[in-house]
């Protein structure tokens, strides 16, 4: 069990930044079939799962924002950002 977590947690770690890559390489305004696809089956499961570590990363940090004043930095950047990239954007859009 162990080492099924270790080699998902590397694939997950290397296409962290294929995605960086390739968002970086939209040069068209209109996505392609392949981009639209592989927002679907690729970028959209990993961005659910980023906006869920980072809902529980947020309830972890939200009694040290209180005290500083800073619950709605903590906000935009743990809960609004990963929303708006998993649920709002266009598909194919990265």
């Amino acid at each position: 069990m162990k080492k099924i977590i270790t080699v998902l947690l590397f694939f997950l770690f290397v296409l962290s930044f294929n995605v960086s890559v390739r968002a970086a390489d939209q040069s068209s305004g209109n996505p392609s079939t392949v981009d639209i696809v592989e927002d679907v089956l690729w970028i959209r499961p990993l961005g659910f799962g980023k906006l869920i570590l980072k809902a529980a990363a947020f309830v972890v940090v939200l009694p040290v924002a209180l005290p500083l004043n800073k619950v709605n930095e903590v906000t935009e950047f743990l809960i609004k950002d990963p929303y708006t990239f998993a649920v709002e954007r266009p598909l194919g859009e990265m």
